[in-house]
């Protein structure tokens, strides 16, 4: 995803290579863990290409290789949820600030995220808080929302803050949640700090 684990394959030829790769893949944002099938996958792949026995007679860098390929790494929010959510996962973690620009497609309202109904999701930071700028100053909208949360839906947000940036005075909140009692829930610690929102949820 995005590259994170591109220079993995078949490319690689020696341990300073994998090292690099792995130190570019390590600074996107959002982690998520991967179960056991997931790694024994990338493990078996691994030893397959060219340079492996480089990399695994050596016993330190080998222990960052395993710990690197336990986690898929991403750049978008959106992706990282319904990456976590298709393998039957919870948790995204967030690994440092990251500013959020606009999607590409915009309409009335600006979703940067959605998550589906009837699903649970967990936000947390790793080594923070951190904080996530949604950066939308360009679209003139009715309003943004950094998370959509469906039907029967539950996003639990932990030891991170927002920032929201826009233009032309267009409200903004961290989650839509809709209305009645199959509404989605959002759980989030009061100590939340937020920059330019009218609304924590709507």
């Amino acid at each position: 995803h995005f590259g994170s684990r591109s220079a993995l394959g078949p490319t690689v030829f020696t341990a300073l290579e994998v090292h690099h790769a792995i130190s570019r893949a390590m600074s996107l944002p959002f982690e998520v863990e991967l179960g056991m099938a997931d790694l024994s996958i990338y493990l078996w792949a691994l030893r397959q290409a060219p340079g492996a026995d480089e990399v695994y007679r050596q016993e330190a860098l080998r222990k960052v290789v395993v710990a690197f390929l336990s986690r898929e790494r991403f750049i978008d929010l959106g992706h990282a949820v319904r990456f976590a959510l298709a393998r039957h996962k919870s948790v995204v973690h967030l690994l440092r600030n990251v500013t959020l620009t606009c999607p590409s497609r915009t309409g009335r309202r600006v979703i940067w995220c959605s998550i589906p109904s009837d699903s649970c999701v967990t936000l947390v930071s790793r080594g923070g808080p951190w904080r996530i700028r949604q950066s939308c100053t360009h679209a003139r909208t009715d309003l943004f929302s950094l998370f959509l949360v469906g039907r029967r839906a539950r996003l639990s947000i932990r030891d991170v803050h927002f920032q929201a940036v826009t233009k032309y005075c267009i409200p903004a909140d961290v989650a839509a949640v809709g209305m009645g009692e199959e509404a989605g829930v959002v759980e989030m610690p009061d100590d939340v700090q937020t920059v330019g929102y009218i609304a924590m949820i709507r």
